[in-house]
């Protein structure tokens, strides 16, 4: 076998060869990353004309648009399309289901999503990381970053395995819609994670708003525990409207945003890290928020807290909560230019629901729509993600800390729970593009993983044999769910063709499928 240096150099330039045909335009956030590739060892210009001559391909190709270079149109199957879009990245079993079911189906089958067993998936995580199912008043006195370390664990491990793909993504959606930065609220974002955001996610939008705005970690992450009469902070009051609502086009004023922040005063955490109205904080005073009169109360009344409670009924009910949410989900999930008429479609189906997300998600995944719709690129956490599921890798039950795999998400800027605005991590291809190496370097270290917190056994890789041909197409089951572009198929046989088909190489060839342009989008 290769040494690992000797082995990851002929990996990356390998990977440099499959993905020329597509380099997305560098973001601004990652300028520092072309440095940090010349660090870790880019191939060299020469290097790469060398493997560009290998895999038939020029780096001039790079302008052209993705859905030609990628070769998407192979992606031609709706069903399986839906799959790569719904699910953190597809398995042969994942794939078998898709096309058994058939397009609406089987996304029926992921919206009904309590149908689907979990308990083997709820069992491991248990056992393995139980600070996660318990109240925050047993976590008070807990070590802050065992903490940190299971909820990310039990977060990665569900979401790599759990067959209910669909909810765990929505879980994805909502952790950057309202996004807490774990460093400020500690162990109170375990029951964030657990009572607000996985609970609502796949149920109703007005539930899930209220129980944010219940969330102890919300309310420290955005400074309304120290919110009072006489000392208002507005932090809250304008991003549950700006990014959790109304979105900043919404409707909203400065003025809306200070007399939100009054009926908010007085929204604290007890010691015990549970939520509490403290009336003593309150203004009972009068109050005006989107043309919604709020009455003054006798300080004694005990209905202080009803303030907000209504102001939260009215920023469900605005017209501008069911066009924001409408436009954010289909940008996450279908394109990043929705058309007027498909906002106003899905904001219908919010509207007429009263805020139902699965009735959102069903106009949706309009299937003319997403066949119509171009490829996204994988944001790192998602790439991780599928590159676990795609070369049928399996998390030891037994690994209680998966360093292994959080440490490539730190590498890539895509650290679990980490972001430290209130507005989420970017769902941009211009943020994440231009950070190749450390995508390469994660998808390697999953293709090479035989054995420790999680594996890819060699039976899997070659389960139709050892040959170039049988390699390749054990490959298109597992990473491509067999809608391989032909570019891909010519660049992996040219490779195993060119030497010894070991142990060594097939792992090698795994990387360079899960490293190709066509991989790194879906």
């Amino acid at each position: 076998m290769q040494e690992p240096s000797t082995r990851r150099a002929a990996i990356v330039a390998g990977v440099a060869a499959l993905t020329a045909a597509v380099t997305p335009r560098r973001g601004a956030a990652q300028a520092a990353a072309t440095r940090a590739q010349r660090a870790a060892g880019a191939p060299s210009s020469r290097s790469a004309a060398t493997l560009d001559q290998l895999f038939g391909r020029t780096r001039a190709v790079s302008q052209t648009a993705p859905a030609t270079v990628l070769g998407t149109d192979n992606w031609n199957q709706s069903p399986l399309r839906l799959a790569r879009r719904v699910t953190f990245g597809l398995t042969p079993g994942e794939t078998q289901r898709a096309l058994r079911l058939g397009y609406k189906s089987y996304l029926e089958t992921q919206l009904n999503y309590t149908a689907l067993d979990d308990g083997a998936v709820e069992r491991v995580v248990a056992a393995n990381w139980p600070l996660v199912n318990q109240p925050s008043a047993a976590l008070v006195q807990a070590n802050q970053g065992t903490l940190y370390q299971q909820l990310a664990d039990a977060t990665i491990y569900r979401q790599a395995n759990s067959p209910r793909q669909l909810y765990e993504r929505m879980v994805e959606f909502w952790n950057d819609h309202f996004t807490i930065y774990n460093p400020k609220v500690g162990y109170l974002q375990i029951a964030d994670n657990r009572d607000a955001l996985r609970r609502n996610a796949l149920g109703n939008f007005g539930a899930l708003l209220k129980a944010s705005a219940h969330s102890p970690a919300m309310l420290v992450y955005l400074d309304n525990e120290v919110n009072r009469v006489g000392a208002p902070n507005q932090n809250y009051a304008r991003e549950i409207m700006e990014l959790h609502s109304l979105g900043v086009n919404g409707g909203y004023t400065q003025t809306d945003v200070a007399e939100l922040s009054r009926c908010l005063t007085g929204w604290t955490v007890s010691a015990q890290g549970a939520f509490t109205f403290n009336a003593s904080l309150h203004d009972f005073g009068a109050k005006t928020v989107l043309g919604t009169n709020i009455p003054a109360r006798a300080s004694n009344s005990g209905q202080g807290q009803q303030d907000m409670e209504t102001m939260l009924d009215v920023l469900v009910a605005h017209p501008g909560t069911a066009t924001f949410i409408a436009t954010k989900l289909l940008h996450f999930f279908l394109r990043p230019d929705p058309t007027a008429a498909q906002v106003a479609a899905v904001a219908n189906a919010y509207t007429k629901t009263g805020g139902d997300i699965k009735a959102m998600l069903r106009v949706l995944f309009t299937e003319s729509w997403l066949m119509a719709a171009p490829a996204k690129f994988k944001r790192p956490y998602h790439l991780m993600l599928s590159a676990l599921r795609g070369s049928g890798a399996v998390i030891a039950p037994g690994s209680t800390n998966l360093s292994t795999l959080r440490a490539p998400l730190t590498s890539m800027g895509h650290d679990l729970f980490n972001w430290l605005t209130p507005d989420g991590y970017p769902d941009l291809v211009d943020y994440w593009a231009g950070n190749e190496v450390a995508r390469w370097n994660a998808v390697t270290s999953i293709a090479g993983a035989a054995s420790g917190q999680y594996a890819v056994s060699d039976a899997t890789l070659t389960r139709f044999g050892a040959t170039t041909a049988a390699v390749v197409d054990t490959l298109d089951l597992l990473v491509f769910g067999g809608e391989m572009n032909q570019h891909t198929r010519d660049g992996l046989s040219t490779f195993l063709a060119s030497g010894a088909v070991n142990t060594a190489r097939v792992r090698e060839a795994l990387s360079l499928a899960l490293a190709s342009s066509a991989f790194q989008y879906y």
